[in-house]
């Protein structure tokens, strides 16, 4: 006999739970707060998603596979990757305060899982990771097409900009006003 069938979309449910982790961190987020989120009870989530782990992998997974995937396709097709680099940085100034208190959720997970769940940790660094190879890679075109004049290699100036990256990501937190993070953009991104 087949068990009840499921009542919700999955996709929107991870949707929805890791947008909650992100804003309040894995820790912080309890199973009753998930609950509520989707408005499902402790059986139907739990059935699917073993535990409140499996749940945030699911969810990690689902949107930066699926954000890195976009990203990667915009950079590859751009007639202006430079200025699509600098547009994700950009794009922050005029992000609302809570996103600039969310910060990034792979910087934000490094930092909570570390020496407590080196799994997690890992899968953030992975999609971190895969992130510096999109922006090496259309640096590498950049430098080739004679679109940046930097002699560093793209794999430096990618670490560069993902160590900016997280960053600004906490800075933002402190520095909300929209000129000083405009200035400090500026001269972070001023070499390409």
């Amino acid at each position: 006999m087949a068990g009840r069938p499921r009542i919700f979309d999955q996709g929107e449910l991870l949707s929805q739970t890791i947008h909650l982790f992100w804003k309040n961190g894995f820790e912080a987020t309890t199973t009753n707060d998930l609950l509520k989120e989707v408005n499902l009870n402790k059986g139907s989530l739990y059935n699917v998603f073993k535990s409140k782990k499996e749940l945030f992998k699911a969810g990690l997974t689902q949107m930066e596979q699926g954000g890195l995937e976009r990203l990667e396709q915009r950079m590859q097709e751009s007639t202006q990757p430079i200025e699509d680099i600098k547009a994700l940085f950009y794009d922050m100034v005029d992000a609302s305060f809570d996103e600039h208190c969310k910060g990034c959720i792979l910087g934000n997970s490094i930092i909570e899982f570390t020496g407590k769940d080196e799994e997690l940790k890992a899968l953030a660094i992975q999609y971190l990771q895969r992130f510096e190879s999109i922006l090496q890679s259309t640096l590498q075109r950049a430098q080739t097409e004679g679109l940046i004049t930097s002699t560093h290699s793209p794999a430096l100036l990618s670490r560069h900009l993902i160590n900016f990256w997280n960053g600004i990501n906490v800075t933002r937190r402190v520095y909300a006003e929209k000129d000083e993070l405009k200035e400090l953009i500026d001269l972070n991104l001023s070499f390409i």
